[in-house]
């Protein structure tokens, strides 16, 4: 076989039949195209109107004022189009928005522009059905005197069964938001007789500021309620929105900066044809996100408090852009808590003493609530400050030193030794002592010069477990010097274990909360008091939570248990509530 010496791009007769899968054939994708082919007409205003025929069915009609269709055969020339050059170079005008309908079908009248002719120009019409699309059969064209008047083109088309008129409604709703011309709907006697005109609003609304930038207009928006996620559209092109992913800017408890572009004369963007619903990857998108990061820039250099990370203000002043460094603040530190549904708001960032601290490490909840007490109770809480690597770059926050790790000590049950070992228990041996001698920790320091030494905090409590999900596994350490009392231990316990199942064989939120709450009170109170207080706490409470609703108002109730025998006793009604 003998290879040819070139070869030339050609389409197979057979791509032709898949025609119909160039487009969803959606609401979405029919009003789009017929709104943008509208728009390239010249129209000044769109007519859609939503008909109850005598079957039941809905039959739309999309009607312009454009210039009309001089040559029916670019219906169906996929590829050519009647637009005059500088258009077609200019929106990259494709040709094929016709085959949004292939699937249903549809009826197009038309009447061209024709300025020298007297009277109204002739207008045609012609149906279309799949077949027509797929080059399966030829489509008559007809002389038409009901063509819109003076000039212009309609379409009609069959709304599928489950597309009622709410769903039509929304969608020419969607299509025509950010549309640039008016489109009045209408659907008798739902709407005035003249139609509603749908409502409409520029897609820059909202913006702090804007730049064009190569037949592009940025908008710059802070703060902005609903944000731009990764697929959210944030280009409009005519009233097509579509996702480029265009950057945001990275802040530090401050403001959310995003940019979003609207099109006017940009033929060196490319979009995917036909149905245009994302871009092409070529070198220019990649400077478009480069200039709306820049727009950013700006818009964030005029704000007196913008609070940019050390990357973004970096790059800004790489580019020239001069953005205000973030202030000196940080954040207090908090210790963690088990539960994660329990979201609280975090603290106000606050200016910074001169020895403050950046706690750098990263402790379970159990060793965070311990740390955290032992701050609190050596005077060390108040220079504790979270971190924030998004600032690390900016010499004020390089110069703070940092909590890298904290070691805990324990003195008791014979020996002294860190917690890690003094937890390790073979198996077989003697209960832990959970109330150690001492328990000591070192909190160690790194700073930029490298001489900060470490810091050592007198503790009264550690727990001597790993981070778990239940109260009985929990294992806390006492000194016997401690101030703790059962309530507020019950309370660290909570902290730091408490987490809810959410399994579907588990007790409601409410109530695993409270019974954790009950054993966590137990534990606390045997620890610190006495066996026998903590199952006095556990049967008032018991009591309170299964029996009270069943004792008498206005009268002491005496409970006595003898072995297997309880007896239950009703005192006479006291007297400020005797009848």
């Amino acid at each position: 076989m003998t290879e040819p010496a070139t070869i030339r791009a050609r389409m197979h007769e057979s791509a032709l039949k898949r025609v119909t899968r160039s487009y969803s054939a959606s609401l979405a994708d029919i009003f789009s195209e017929t709104l943008q082919n509208a728009r390239r007409a010249g129209a000044g205003v769109v007519h859609v109107s939503l008909r109850d025929r005598t079957d039941g069915a809905l039959e739309i009609e999309v009607a312009d004022s454009g210039e009309g269709i001089r040559d029916p055969a670019v219906l169906l020339s996929f590829g050519q189009n009647g637009w005059d050059e500088k258009l077609v170079q200019r929106e990259d005008a494709a040709g094929m928005g016709m085959l949004s309908l292939a699937r249903r079908g549809c009826v197009v009248a038309s009447r061209p522009l024709d300025s020298g002719a007297p009277g109204l120009p002739p207008g045609w019409r012609v149906a279309l059905r799949p077949e027509h699309f797929l080059g399966e059969a030829a489509a008559e064209v007809k002389p038409c005197d009901e063509a819109p008047a003076p000039w212009g083109t309609s379409v009609r088309f069959p709304a599928e069964t489950h597309e009622n008129a709410h769903a039509v409604r929304q969608a020419i709703e969607s299509a025509a938001r950010y549309y640039p011309l008016r489109v009045v709907f209408n659907h008798r006697p739902y709407t005035p007789p003249e139609g509603e005109t749908l409502p409409r609003r520029a897609f820059l609304d909202g913006a702090v500021h804007v730049e064009r930038w190569r037949g592009l207009v940025f908008g710059v928006f802070k703060d902005r309620a609903h944000r731009f996620g990764l697929y959210d559209p944030d280009l409009n092109f005519h009233g097509l929105i579509l996702a480029l992913r265009l950057p945001a800017a990275d802040t530090v408890n401050g403001s959310s900066w995003q940019v979003a572009a609207d099109v006017e004369n940009c033929p060196e963007l490319e979009l995917v044809l036909p149905a245009r619903k994302e871009a092409v990857e070529t070198p220019f998108l990649r400077e478009m996100r480069e200039a709306a990061r820049l727009a950013i820039y700006r818009a964030m250099a005029a704000e007196s408090d913008p609070r940019p990370s050390f990357t973004e203000w970096r790059r800004a002043r790489e580019a020239g852009i001069e953005i205000p460094p973030p202030a000196p603040l940080l954040a207090p530190w908090l210790p963690d808590i088990a539960d994660i549904e329990d979201w609280r708001m975090p603290p106000d960032p606050e200016a910074l003493p001169e020895n403050a601290l950046i706690a750098a490490f990263d402790p379970d909840p159990p060793q965070a609530q311990a740390f955290w007490r032992a701050a609190h109770r050596n005077g060390l809480s108040r220079r504790l400050f979270a971190g924030d690597r998004r600032l690390e770059g900016f010499g004020w926050y390089d110069a703070i030193p940092q909590i890298v790790s904290v070691e805990t000590e324990i003195q008791g049950d014979g020996r002294r030794c860190t917690l890690e070992r003094y937890a390790d228990r073979p198996h077989g041996a003697k209960p832990l002592e959970q109330r150690p001698a001492l328990i000591h920790m070192r909190v160690s320091i790194a700073s930029a010069d490298g001489a900060a030494p470490p810091i050592d905090l007198s503790a009264d409590l550690a727990f001597a477990d790993e981070a778990c999900s239940w109260v009985g596994d929990a294992l806390p350490l006492v000194t016997p010097d401690s101030d703790l009392d059962p309530c507020a231990l019950a309370d660290l316990l909570q902290a730091a274990y408490y987490s809810p199942s959410d399994d579907a064989e588990a007790d409601s939120w409410d109530r695993q909360r409270s019974d954790f709450q009950q054993e966590a009170s137990l534990i606390a109170t045997r620890l610190l008091v006495s066996d026998d207080a903590a199952r006095r706490g556990a049967i008032a409470g018991a009591v309170w939570r299964d029996l009270y609703w069943l004792l008498p108002k206005g009268r002491d109730v005496d409970i006595a248990v003898r072995g297997r025998d309880v007896t239950v006793t009703f005192g006479p009604p006291r007297e400020e509530e005797s009848p």
